[in-house]
């Protein structure tokens, strides 16, 4: 089933969208402090305000029009609130296309149950789960291997020539340095793995599902 692999990358975004990701990567040992010296409670109140920015829901970006700095001054300039208006528009388009999966997949998958049976549907279910499972290998190896290029590629497909880029001293890299994506993102793949190896679990027994379904499997 094609829908699969977008429902469960879907919930693995919904679930990373909670604004205590900041305070868990915070968390983490050898997480590096930011050298300008934003931290404690205002670098974790605005990380969890730039999350809350993207929401598909509530006051988007203009929570970083009047977020500032712990001395008054206001902490994202002009360059950083577009870049989290795209960054919330992907989110949008993300979470639509998870919901539109879900809606197909639902009726695909009803559809398939009163046409061939509940074990056809096991089997369906099944490669996505196993497709889910390749993608998500692929995507991890090329983030081991080269999580750099990986990162300017992926941005460089999304967003507008350098307007996803800035300097140090910037709001956007010292409450989201390097270390936090590679962790986010480390963090969406392993969400995605579990949910795909459950499902494999729970459908084939991770054996690859034939594609036709025995007798017994349509009962």
């Amino acid at each position: 089933m094609l829908a699969v692999p977008s429902i469960l990358l879907g919930n693995a975004l919904i679930i990373l969208l909670v604004p205590w990701l900041a305070d868990l990567i915070y968390a983490l040992p050898g997480f590096p402090e930011d050298p300008l010296g934003l931290a404690g409670g205002s670098r974790t109140e605005l990380a969890e305000t730039g999350i809350r920015s993207i929401w598909p829901v509530g006051a988007g970006t203009e929570l970083l029009e009047t977020a500032t700095l712990p001395d008054g001054q206001p902490a994202f300039q002009p360059k950083e609130i577009n870049h989290m208006e795209d960054v919330s528009g992907l989110v949008k388009a993300s979470l639509l296309v998870w919901l539109v999966a879900l809606v197909a997949g639902g009726a695909s998958g009803f559809a398939l149950v009163k046409r061939a049976g509940r074990g056809a549907l096991r089997a369906a279910l099944g490669r996505g789960a196993w497709l889910t499972l390749i993608i998500m290998a692929i995507a991890g190896l090329v983030m081991l291997i080269a999580f750099d290029a990986f990162f300017d590629g992926f941005h460089s497909v999304f967003f507008e020539g350098d307007s996803w880029r800035f300097a140090d001293g910037s709001t956007l890299r010292r409450i989201y340095p390097d270390e936090f994506w590679g962790i986010a993102f480390g963090l969406f793949a392993v969400i995605a793995l579990v949910e795909a190896l459950i499902l494999a679990w729970r459908t084939t027994g991770f054996r690859w599902p034939s594609l036709r379904s025995g007798p017994q499997d349509n009962q």
